[in-house]
């Protein structure tokens, strides 16, 4: 039960990051300064910080063909290409916080970052609600509705 309150607040934020994703146009969601400045890059941003939580690889870092601070704006990926990976990111946090189990959740953390498991999960969360708050926040600047709460 407590695992499932978990996931669903994971859900509700990646939900209305999902909403925001295709509300800007091609030129809103491009722009921004590197490293994680506009739409774009927040959001690649943010959905890599939950995919190397899920695994702690480095390496995902680098799945959008470099690292989202190297990105010109060409390169960064369109808004459909990013809800894809939305998707992606979701499911694997959602299998991460299973895996984790709510034995894994007292349990503690293996390095520096976290005391225990919850605290991980925690961090990961307010990882994802603060960059979707600012992607919230960007489509405000760009006179558009911010995306759902749910």
């Amino acid at each position: 039960m407590l695992l499932e309150a978990i996931q669903q607040q994971f859900n509700r934020a990646f939900d209305i990051l999902a909403g925001a994703i295709p509300s800007f146009t091609p030129d809103q969601w491009r722009r921004g300064s590197s490293p994680f400045n506009g739409p774009a890059r927040a959001v690649a941003h943010v959905l890599q910080c939950a995919e190397f939580y899920t695994c702690e690889d480095r390496a995902v870092f680098a799945n959008l063909g470099k690292p989202v601070w190297q990105l010109t704006d060409a390169e960064v990926p369109s808004q459909k290409a990013m809800s894809r990976y939305l998707a992606e990111a979701r499911a694997k946090t959602l299998a991460w916080i299973g895996a984790l189990g709510e034995e894994g959740l007292a349990k503690p953390w293996h390095n520096e970052d976290a005391s225990c498991g919850l605290e991980r999960l925690l961090y990961a969360l307010r990882h994802l609600q603060h960059h979707t708050g600012e992607v919230c926040a960007y489509q405000k600047q760009s006179g558009l509705q911010p995306a759902e709460w749910k």
